[in-house]
C-alpha cells in the first residue's frame, strides 16, 4: 500500500487528548465475524439459517466486562444486576460499599471468567448499555424496550437498528454448528457437536460432565475463557463451561438456553438438545454471548467497532481514531477511506485526502 503524508498534523495533536478521554471510557468485547450469510438450515433440526452477516463475541461474556457494566450503572442497582450469588461459592465478583456509592471488583484475579447467575433481563440491560455506548448509556431502551409490563408478560423482542443484542437461536446455532462441506464441514454442513466434530467430545474439549465433581477438591469448576480450543468460526466455549442464553422465545414464559454447562452431561452439547427457561431464573450454570451487528459505513470516521474489531458499528468514538492513526502510520488498507480527491470509496492510496476525510468526519461524527 502506498502512502503520501500530507496530512493536518494540527488537528492530529488537537485530538489526541480526546483520544485518550474517549478510549477510557470503552471497554473491549472482542467479537468474531459469522460469515456465510443466506445459509440453509441444518436439515436435522430445523436451525441454524441467517440471512445477514453477523458478530458474535469470541467468549461467553467475562467477569471483566460486565464489573465495568456494573460500575458504570449500578451504584444504586434498582435493576437487580447484581446477584448477591456471584460472591458465593461459584461466583466472582465482590461489591461493596452502599446504595448509591456500590463498588465492584472481579475476586480472585478471575477476570477472564465467563459471568454467572445472570438473569435473560441482566442480559438485555447489558446489550442495551453497548448499544447507546457504554459509559453511562441507557439500559432500558435500545436493543430492547424493557418495560414493567412487557417483562412480566415476556414479550420483549430485539428492536430494528441493533447494534448489539443477546443471540437469538439461529444466530447461536450456526455459530456453534454451522461448518459449509467445501470448507472442511461436515456433508450437510451441520456439526452434531460445537466442537466441529460429529463424535462427543472429551473433556479435554470442552467443560461438561462434572456434575459429581467435589467442592472441596475443586471448589471452582468453571474454566477461564480460551482454555478450549476454538471452532470453525472462531468462537469459544459454545459448547460446556455455561448454558448460554438465546434471545429467542420457548413457549410463553420461557427463553431458550443452549450449549449444556459444566455441571451437565456432553449430551446436552448436542444440536439437537434445547431447554426453556424463566428468563428469571439466574442460576450459577447460566451465562450468556452476544451478536453484533455488521453495519455498513455510514461515514469515513466509522471504522471500526468498540473494541478494535474492523466494523463499523455506527458509533464515533476513539477506538476508531485510534485503529486510524494506527493504520495510517502502518500503511494498512483500513485507513484507505477515500480516493484521491476525497471522494469514497479508497483508491489503494493512503494519502492526506484520506486523513483530511477521516478528521472531518471525525470531528462531525457519524449522522
Amino acid at each position: 500500500m502506498s502512502v503520501m503524508p500530507v496530512v493536518r498534523f494540527a488537528a492530529l495533536a488537537a485530538l489526541t487528548g480526546l483520544t485518550a478521554t474517549l478510549a477510557c471510557a470503552q471497554i473491549s468485547i472482542p467479537t468474531v465475524l459469522v460469515g456465510n450469510a443466506g445459509n440453509p438450515a441444518d436439515p436435522a433440526t430445523g436451525f441454524g439459517a441467517v440471512p445477514y452477516l453477523y458478530r458474535i463475541t469470541t467468549t461467553e461474556i467475562t467477569c471483566g466486562q460486565y464489573v465495568a457494566f456494573l460500575n458504570a450503572k449500578a451504584r444504586s442497582d434498582p435493576n437487580g444486576l447484581f446477584n448477591t450469588e456471584m460472591a458465593g461459592q461459584f461466583g466472582n465478583i465482590i461489591r461493596r460499599g452502599s446504595p448509591g456509592s456500590y463498588t465492584y471488583e472481579v475476586d480472585f484475579n478471575r477476570d477472564d471468567t465467563p459471568i454467572n447467575h445472570i438473569t435473560f433481563w441482566s442480559a438485555c440491560r447489558f446489550a442495551n448499555w453497548l448499544h447507546n455506548g457504554q459509559g453511562n448509556g441507557d439500559t432500558e431502551t435500545g436493543v430492547y424496550t424493557l418495560t414493567p409490563a412487557r417483562i412480566a408478560a415476556n414479550t420483549v423482542t430485539r428492536n430494528a437498528g441493533w447494534r448489539w443484542a443477546v443471540v437469538s437461536e439461529n444466530e447461536w446455532y450456526k455459530a456453534a454448528y454451522y461448518q459449509p462441506a467445501a470448507q472442511g464441514g461436515d456433508v450437510d454442513g451441520y456439526w452434531r457437536y460445537p466442537t466441529s466434530s460429529n463424535a462427543l467430545p472429551s473433556m479435554s474439549q470442552a467443560n461438561f460432565g462434572r456434575g459429581a465433581f467435589d467442592p472441596c477438591v475443586d471448589p471452582f469448576p468453571l474454566a477461564p475463557a480460551r482454555s478450549y480450543a476454538p471452532n470453525f468460526y472462531g468462537a469459544f466455549d459454545l459448547g460446556g463451561n455455561l448454558s448460554e442464553w438465546n434471545e429467542t422465545a420457548v413457549g410463553a414464559d420461557t427463553r431458550c438456553h443452549r450449549g449444556g454447562s459444566f455441571i451437565r452431561s456432553g449430551d446436552s452439547l448436542r444440536a439437537d438438545q434445547r431447554e426453556g427457561i424463566s428468563p428469571n431464573i439466574d442460576s450459577y450454570a447460566h451465562g450468556f454471548r452476544l451478536a453484533q451487528a455488521v453495519l455498513p459505513p455510514t461515514c469515513p470516521a466509522d471504522i471500526v467497532s468498540i473494541g478494535g474489531s474492523p466494523s463499523p458499528d455506527g458509533l464515533v468514538t476513539g477506538d476508531d481514531f485510534n485503529a486510524f492513526i494506527a493504520a495510517f502510520a502502518a500503511a494498512d488498507g483500513l485507513a484507505d477511506i477515500v480516493s484521491i480527491g476525497g471522494t469514497p470509496p479508497g483508491d489503494g492510496l493512503i494519502t492526506g485526502d484520506d486523513f483530511n476525510a477521516f478528521i472531518g468526519s471525525f470531528a462531525a461524527g457519524c449522522p
